[in-house]
């Protein structure tokens, strides 16, 4: 297993952030050695122990990709256990919470901040997409005990939760990345969490 030091390491070397860009699986420890259903299999085993938090539960886990093209992540929104995150508005709803993205190139995540879903009575619906601007420090303020607990599920599997220095910083301006979430010059966020429809 990695420690937290050499994950930051991991992340910013600059030949390891051209093979993430190209969505290439680069650490070779636990799941990341197999194949790629090994590492989908132990994020979704990560998902279903996240639930089992006594604060939160777990409101959405996006694993196709928002329907359509690549995601080097799995997308994780969670909201209070006890249904204080969601307000009715008419025959719809809103639910705020905070989000995690669980990276399926290395065992890292990034951290989102109050951030929400809703779903009007029209059926039409609105979530936030995990971008660099919505990146939040670990703990998200107002929900300290949640992000600990979660933290710590994590940190049993073996992931890191990146900080928001780290994210943020540029790479390569010759590394190209394919996503939609973001636009050159691209950052060590963008190079580990990309999607492209």
């Amino acid at each position: 297993m990695l420690n937290d030091d050499d994950v930051v390491s991991l992340v910013q070397d600059s030949e390891v952030v051209r093979h993430a860009a190209a969505d290439q699986v680069v650490s070779r420890r636990g799941a990341w050695a197999g194949s790629k259903d090994d590492i989908e299999g132990l994020l979704r085993r990560v998902v279903a122990d996240i639930d089992r938090c006594r604060s939160v539960v777990v409101e959405k886990a996006e694993f196709d990709m928002y329907g359509s093209g690549y995601a080097s992540y799995a997308d994780v929104f969670l909201s209070w256990r006890d249904g204080s995150g969601r307000v009715t508005k008419g025959k719809g709803f809103e639910t705020r919470g905070f989000a995690i993205a669980l990276c399926r190139l290395a065992p890292v995540a990034a951290l989102f901040g109050d951030v929400m879903i809703s779903r009007s009575a029209n059926g039409s619906a609105y979530r936030y997409m995990p971008t660099l601007e919505l990146i939040a420090d670990n703990p998200v303020p107002g929900w300290e005990k949640p992000c600990w607990e979660v933290t710590r599920v994590l940190g049993r599997h073996g992931i890191t939760v990146l900080n928001p220095a780290i994210l943020q910083r540029p790479i390569d301006p010759a590394v190209t990345v394919e996503t939609n979430l973001a636009d050159p010059p691209f950052t060590v966020f963008d190079a580990w969490f990309h999607w492209m429809d």
